[in-house]
């Protein structure tokens, strides 16, 4: 069986999601996944290390906007952008959905022009014999600044998997690949000691189990409130008489208050429960914003649904949605919509 080499790029501010992936396939027998963490030794070379990209099968793209303004990071999409062929070769995993909005995207390719003029006058007041390598910088940032737009374009036209999807897609494509194979068992007929003394196999059971659903259902939760998160910021950034306090309670708990002018317009709190016992996982939403105690009065619920193979998010109950089976950018549209923006226009 053909080992895929796979780097996995990403920001040091979105380790924990790095974290998840390299955790996902660090014991695949089929897959070699390379990071900087685990590569580069102490006081190696960072720009060596990068260099490398070009000799792997695929590169793991996290996509957020700390990563698309990080100079090594981008580095790193300079790297893999070398293969005239490197649409074929990227798996982006995007955190930061904004992407997808041309202005956006018009946005990084402005900070990175802006990054290259701010050093191109730094550098003009400085001696050329003390410059050093500070001219490659230069010439790093304005190669991003040329590149970045086509980057985007092609990641944005790309029909990408929701997050906490992108390591079973992954598999998926590497297995059409013929990385690993047909099926996820290395067993071959040949040697297929059931098959051998006659035992009749166990039927898989397509069926997701609780521990499965449950991992959806929390990967889902960390998700909406990243996306609900920056949807806060940009809100805003652009109401100077809105200020927006969020208490990250625990893991399980988020708590948001909005301040119009300085009077409280809504509170809500964004919660992962057991609900009635029954030991599947749910996403609720509640005015109760107290961070401790239980007292949830349930205005909102998600739920997830196994839908043509899949898990999807369901809401169990919405103000506008009951019973409609969603994505988690639906979910924090409705959210955002029918929970938080109702208020605030009032």
């Amino acid at each position: 069986m053909i080992k895929a080499n796979i780097f996995l790029s990403y920001c040091w501010n979105d380790s924990s999601e790095a974290n998840k992936i390299y955790d996902y396939f660090k014991n695949s027998q089929n897959i070699e996944l390379h990071r900087d963490t685990i590569d580069i030794g102490k006081w190696g070379s960072i720009k060596e290390y990068m260099q490398s990209i070009s000799n792997m099968d695929y590169t793991i793209l996290l996509i957020s906007d700390s990563y698309l303004k990080s100079a090594n990071c981008m580095y790193e999409v300079l790297e893999v952008m070398r293969d005239r062929n490197y649409r074929d070769k990227i798996f982006p995993a995007v955190i930061y959905s904004g992407i997808y909005s041309p202005v956006t995207r018009a946005k990084y390719v402005k900070h990175w022009q802006d990054e290259f003029k701010e050093l191109e006058r730094t550098l003009k007041e400085i001696n050329v014999q003390n410059l050093g390598k500070l001219n490659e910088d230069l010439k790093q940032r304005q190669d991003i600044s040329s590149n970045i737009a086509e980057f985007l374009d092609a990641v944005s036209d790309m029909n990408n998997p929701n997050i906490a999807d992108v390591c079973i897609s992954i598999e998926e494509k590497l297995r059409q690949k013929g990385f690993l194979g047909n099926g996820r068992s290395q067993i071959s007929g040949a040697n297929d000691l059931f098959a051998t003394l006659g035992i009749p196999k166990t039927k898989y059971n397509s069926e997701p189990t609780d521990l499965e659903v449950n991992q959806f259902v929390k990967d889902s939760f960390i998700r909406i409130a990243e996306l609900l998160l920056q949807l806060c910021q940009q809100y805003q950034a652009q109401n100077a008489w809105m200020q927006v306090q969020i208490e990250q309670v625990d893991t399980r708990t988020v708590v948001y208050q909005f301040y119009k002018n300085g009077q409280l317009a809504r509170g809500l709190k964004l919660f992962l429960s057991n609900m009635l016992g029954s030991g599947r996982e749910n996403i609720g939403l509640s005015d109760n914003t107290m961070s401790f105690g239980g007292g949830n009065s349930w205005n909102g619920m998600y739920d997830a649904k196994f839908i043509d193979g899949e898990l999807k998010l369901y809401a169990t109950m919405s103000f506008m949605n009951s019973q409609k089976v969603m994505t988690v950018e639906e979910v924090v549209a409705d959210i955002w919509e029918h929970y938080i923006q109702i208020y605030l226009e009032r």
